[in-house]
């Protein structure tokens, strides 16, 4: 996931745009990492939650909003 999104944003840069938000898969991939982030990848994971899901109602929102809801009952964790 981490691969493929940052050549989207490499070829996103290379139009002049930014790059598009997260889907839901991507979000969803996102979430697992979190869990288990790659050694090194801490902080870019952070930033990709915080700045790259669109706010609001649509689906990635809500996957991020479910992991979120998950760390602070307890069920879920992220280092």
């Amino acid at each position: 996931m981490l691969e493929a999104y940052r050549q989207h944003v490499a070829e996103r840069a290379l139009l002049g745009v930014p790059p598009k938000p997260l889907d839901e898969a991507q979000v969803a991939s996102l979430v697992e990492l979190m869990k288990n982030p790659p050694a090194g990848e801490e902080a870019f994971l952070v930033d990709l939650l915080e700045n790259r899901i669109p706010p609001g109602v649509d689906q990635a929102a809500y996957v991020k909003a479910a992991f979120l809801a998950a760390i602070t009952n307890g069920k879920a964790t992220s280092p």
